[in-house]
């Protein structure tokens, strides 16, 4: 009696053996297959690789004279003119959905990025008016 490749690959028993044996060989075939398959998966499959944080600073210019520092009018267009550097510095541009829009404007990077730059004009003034605009800017700032 000639056996057929099938029969020699999955190592299928003869029909004298019991059934018991055939339900093990079936299943030994079953997991060697299942194991197979898992191998070529991973063989293909690329490992994962951690994304590098971004510790880079992106700096903003923001143009002043010195009068944006004492009227008080002028020192608020200033401060909005910060905000809007800190926004863009933490990822704000146009064309996002509102929930991401929020989502950079509620950020730490946000209300720290605008704190740093208030923080760089060195004016009690516009650090005051900061203050009543961003509770972040007060003593909470000062903590981080």
């Amino acid at each position: 009696m000639s056996r057929s490749v099938a029969d020699i690959t999955c190592l299928r028993p003869s029909p004298h053996a019991s059934s018991d044996i055939r339900e093990w060989v079936e299943v030994l075939c079953l997991a060697g297959v299942i194991l197979a398959g898992l191998g070529v998966l991973m063989a293909i499959h690329e490992p994962a690789v951690a994304q590098e944080v971004d510790e880079r600073t992106e700096q903003i210019s923001i143009p002043y004279v010195p009068k944006d520092l004492s009227d008080p009018v002028r020192a608020r267009h200033l401060l909005m003119r910060i905000d809007a550097a800190a926004l863009k510095a933490c990822g704000d541009m146009g064309g996002l959905s509102i929930p991401t829009q929020e989502i950079i404007e509620w950020s730490d990077c946000h209300h720290e990025s605008f704190a740093r730059g208030v923080a760089a004009f060195h004016s009690p003034t516009l650090t005051r008016m900061a203050d009543t605009i961003d509770p972040w800017i007060g003593s909470t700032a000062q903590k981080h």
